[in-house]
């Protein structure tokens, strides 16, 4: 039975109207209602377009158009309707749009002048506006112009029946036609019924090698790219300009309009959209322009706590982590009102989980202040028979029972330095979002910008770029991890991480296909700061106190938790300015109080560790010391190399303001942590150091800890007592300052010496 149209008129000022298709095929096909919105036609130019919602790949298009002054020219057919054409993501399809177009098209079906552009939505972008668009279609000749590409699909038998092009791709692509209005009618009614199932491609592919309707509706293809590129295949042939110039295709030298992610080349497609139309301009100002990132500007009111978005902050901690109470501590500290803010934390680290629940305790049950809106802790053993897969998904699932407006899933690698990064996150107001977080001083970040068929990494042109930051903006990316934002509307559309084609341990690549394949957009915001990945490699449970050997591993984590807060304040000094209580010894804050007690704790802790303080000294090359001390060396636990490194980051600066001129080889033959005691060594006989310049560190606190002790420098006849924690003298060694170690009357006193320079 021939199919039936209910048309509808389509006027010349802008108004929605409904549009309703019964097509009587051989399946049964529902019902084609098609919301169009009318244009002016005196323009000679309509765009029409299919999308049944309006998502992140949609509205993308539009504001294409909108750069462009092109959206008032668009009528959008199928949108907010079921739809009908079968699954084009993983097999032929389409026959829908075809149908659509039957419907729309209708009343041109005799208009020679007007000219009628359709392209998918969801995977194009324009670049370029009506004057470029139609002086180039009317340069071809033809009434109808199709985009080309090298491969043909879906029938490769058909090949041979294709016409030969003088140069360029000879294969058509249905996703981008141009052609006057008549001419395009009568090419949506090659056939005079299509099934919604059927695949657009090959309809046009039948109507196009027809040599007798090719020849009468003078059809032709866009083999050079002038109007339309299709990137399927052709990524390669693609080159970024700006200024003058925009994407140019080097292989025919021509500067396509029309941008199409066709199949598998939707990735790149996002990649390209980063920089057009209008988005971002590498070549203004230090970092770049970002030209779109005003349009993201939810302006949310901070002025009124009680209207701010409610909010789920699920913490991961799926991996032994070092500075993990960093972790909670930062996060849970960051500038958000309480009343408005849940959290959930899962644990599956045995051995963390005692401290992370004290550190829940302090910022829950005993902190002052108002409360979060909830709080929930699973343990390990509440999560020990669930996937990793799974366990994300629980935590997405928090957001939906309490209603949230936003869910951050943050996990423990991750160090957070700006307070604002929720905030800061959300005003953005896009789907799903993370700050460009990397390792410090590597290119190891959480986001990728392109990847393989199989979904995982593989370089883009740019990642360097902005990983380094030198290029900032708010990039489309395929892939994010670690700290990722979700919007409400997001999570309602079903997305989770669960995903039997990648294994368990695999989650984030699970979760960033799920996102890719309901067309919503990953960004990552590189305009700020927020913070850095740790590395978690390497990370032992040889010691008490194991972030103590970070240094090398996570160093920045490492400096914020062990070295003193006002040690960069003194780095900024003249000589002059340092406190020298007596002829060249100076004083300087080095280390943190946290170092301190972390380092006694973990000698403390180790059974026999401590020397006797004999003269009779295994530990030395000739087996004799001459000025004993009880001590622990630094090779004894092995952080003589963590120690160097300290000496060569933190101490020779200092040690070159105070003692201009002198160039240190940052050697240390002897560092060690002395214990004075009151039942054991309680001072030190007179000596000369074995060293260019000695170090001596405050471990513990003068006056609470113990009393007495302190340095003498017998020449200069001068003593330092009281020396602060984490306050350091430093002082030559041998020759010129013979000194002994003043006995304590109290307590117990622990210092810090390295010999160096020997």
């Amino acid at each position: 039975m021939k199919a039936l149209f209910l048309f509808a008129l389509l006027s010349t000022v802008l108004s929605e109207q409904v549009v309703e298709i019964t097509n009587d095929v051989d399946e049964v096909e529902d019902s084609v209602e098609v919301v169009v919105e009318t244009n002016d036609v005196s323009d000679k130019l309509l765009i029409f377009t299919v999308a049944s919602e309006a998502n992140d790949a949609y509205n993308r298009f539009v504001r294409s158009l909108r750069v462009n002054n092109l959206d008032d020219k668009l009528t959008t057919l199928g949108m907010n309707q079921k739809w009908l054409g079968g699954q084009m993501d993983i097999g032929e399809g389409g026959g829908y749009k075809v149908n659509l177009l039957k419907a729309a098209l209708e009343p041109f079906k005799d208009d020679t002048d007007t000219i009628i552009m359709f392209t998918d939505s969801y995977d194009v972008i324009f670049v370029a506006g009506k004057d470029e668009i139609v002086k180039k279609f009317k340069e071809t000749g033809s009434n109808i112009v199709i985009s080309a590409e090298d491969l043909i699909w879906p029938d490769l038998s058909l090949k041979s029946k294709y016409p030969m092009v003088k140069k360029g791709k000879r294969f058509l692509c249905s996703g981008a036609i141009i052609g006057y209005a008549a001419s395009f009618w009568n090419l949506v009614n090659y056939k005079d019924t299509v099934s919604n199932t059927e695949d657009d491609q090959l309809f046009y592919t039948h109507a196009y090698i027809d040599p007798d309707f090719r020849e009468a509706n003078k059809i032709s293809l866009d083999s050079e790219a002038k109007i339309f590129q299709n990137l399927n295949g052709a990524s390669e042939e693609m080159q970024m300009g700006f200024g003058s110039r925009r994407m140019t295709n080097t292989v025919y030298g021509s500067m396509p309009s029309v941008l199409h992610g066709n199949g598998p080349s939707k990735i790149e497609l996002n990649r390209i959209s980063n920089y057009y139309p209008a988005v971002f301009d590498p070549t203004v100002g230090t970092y770049g322009l970002c030209e779109v990132c005003s349009e993201h500007n939810l302006g949310i009111n901070e002025t009124k706590p009680e209207e701010l978005p409610v909010i789920v902050t699920a913490l991961f901690v799926t991996e032994r982590t070092p500075f993990i109470d960093q972790f909670i501590n930062r996060t849970l500290t960051l500038n958000y009102t309480r009343a408005r803010w849940h959290v959930r934390v899962y644990n599956m680290i045995e051995e963390h989980d005692g401290h992370i629940q004290e550190l829940l305790n302090y910022h829950t049950v005993n902190a002052p202040g108002p409360s979060f809106a909830s709080v929930d802790f699973k343990h390990p053993k509440d999560l020990e028979d669930l996937e990793l897969m799974k366990i994300f998904d629980s935590g997405l699932a928090e957001c939906v029972s309490v209603d949230c407006d936003w869910y951050f899933a943050i996990e423990s690698v991750v160090t957070l330095t700006e307070p604002n990064v929720l905030m800061d996150l959300m005003n953005y107001n896009v789907s799903v979002i993370t700050t460009q977080l990397s390792q410090v001083g590597q290119y190891w970040s959480n986001f990728w910008g392109q990847i393989n068929n199989e979904g995982f990494y593989r370089r883009s042109s740019d990642y360097f770029q902005v990983v380094e930051r030198k290029r900032r903006s708010l990039w489309n990316v395929p892939f994010i991890s670690s700290f990722v934002g979700v919007r409400k509307d997001t999570i309602a559309k079903g997305v989770k991480y669960s995903n039997n084609k990648y294994s368990d341990s695999n989650y984030d690549v699970a979760f960033a296909r799920n996102i890719r394949e309901k067309n919503v957009f990953m960004y990552c915001a590189n305009l700020k700061q927020h913070g850095h990945l740790k590395r978690m490699d390497n990370y032992t449970n040889l010691h008490v106190h194991n972030d103590l050997w970070q240094i090398f591993v996570n160093p920045e984590d490492w400096k914020v938790n062990y070295i003193h807060t006002d040690y960069a304040q003194y780095l900024k000094k003249q000589r002059k300015d340092f406190p020298q209580p007596c002829p060249d010894v100076y004083q300087f804050p080095l280390v943190s109080e946290r170092f301190s007690w972390h380092l006694i704790h973990e000698l403390e802790s180790i059974e026999n560790v401590w020397s006797g303080g004999k003269n009779t000294d295994g530990r030395l090359a000739g087996g004799y010391e001459h000025v004993p001390t009880v001590d622990v060396h630094f090779t004894q636990i092995n952080f003589q190399q963590e120690w160097l490194k300290i000496l060569a980051d933190y101490i020779i600066p200092m040690q070159m303001r105070v003692f201009e001129g002198y160039k240190s080889k940052s050697e240390a033959y002897l560092s060690f942590v002395v214990k004075y005691s009151m039942n054991g060594q309680k001072k030190l006989v007179p000596h000369h150091d074995a060293s260019t310049f000695t170090t001596n560190t405050a471990l513990n606190r003068a006056h609470i800890d113990y009393t007495g002790g302190g340095s003498y420098f017998i020449r200069q006849n001068c003593g330092v007592e009281d020396v602060r924690i984490g306050w350091t003298l430093i002082h030559p060694g041998r020759l010129s300052h013979y000194h002994s170690g003043k006995e304590i009357t109290n307590g117990t006193r622990y210092i810090l010496v390295s010999f160096n320079d020997p």
